[in-house]
């Protein structure tokens, strides 16, 4: 019975380490538009002065930052929590 335990936890591992990977990309993508929202807001302001494209590219900047910061906060506890699924498969 054990040995079930441990292989169920080291499936879980896995899983939880491939879900971590396609949430790097997610928190890639999120990074790459916060960089083209704050393009968007650099040419809203100072080449020609548009207002709507400004404004449009800080709220894109914001919205993408967030979500990259909260993204990579998961990332940092789901790596976390795999240690210790590996950590009480290796007791087991």
């Amino acid at each position: 019975m054990p040995e079930a335990k441990r292989e169920f936890l080291i499936r879980e591992a896995k899983m939880q380490t491939k879900a971590l990977q396609r949430l790097g990309i997610w928190k890639r993508a999120a990074l790459s538009m916060m960089v083209i929202g704050g393009i968007l807001a650099y040419t809203g302001f100072v080449p020609d002065f548009s207002i709507l494209r400004g404004v449009l590219g800080i709220a894109t900047a914001a919205v993408s930052g967030i979500a990259a910061l909260l993204i990579g906060m998961g990332c940092r506890r789901g790596k976390r929590n795999v240690e210790n699924i590996l950590k009480a498969a290796a007791e087991i």
